[in-house]
């Protein structure tokens, strides 16, 4: 039986995860943006991958990826130590969303060749309304 000490000390450490990791994510998009506009010189558009707004919608892009891979690491701890099948069902949810974000990660397209994005309002709104469901998401799954 766990102590009432024990259980606040890992409430304060969950609460602190969230931040970590998107810290962690933030740092990641930094490092990528500044470090990989090679895939934009050979489609000779490397002034689109330096762009403010688009390095900006990398870094959101890599918390978003970074706070999936945190939730599906968390799910997948859980399904080992329960075996229920909802947690398997999330984690396999999960999943699909990460293969989604990379496949639809700035760099990764830079890769195939030109691809058209359009720099409004909306596209980094999308992003912070993710970043805040999947930080809300792993706040309440770290409790």
């Amino acid at each position: 039986m766990e102590k009432a000490g024990d259980q606040k000390g890992k409430k304060a450490t969950s609460k602190l995860w969230v931040p970590f990791v998107i810290a962690i994510g933030v740092l990641l998009g930094l490092v990528f943006s500044y470090s990989f506009p090679a895939p934009f010189e050979r489609y000779e558009f490397a002034p689109f991958a330096l762009d403010p707004i688009f390095i900006f919608h990398v870094i959101l892009s890599t918390v978003s990826i970074t706070l999936l891979v945190a939730l599906l690491v968390v799910y997948l701890g859980v399904y080992s130590k329960t075996q229920a099948n909802f947690a398997l069902g999330i984690s396999i949810v999960l999943a699909a969303l990460l293969v989604e974000s990379l496949l639809e990660y700035p760099l990764l397209l830079g890769l195939v060749g030109r691809f058209a994005v359009g720099h409004g309002p909306f596209l980094d709104t999308a992003d912070f309304f993710t970043i805040i469901a999947y930080a809300v998401f792993l706040y309440l799954s770290l409790e």
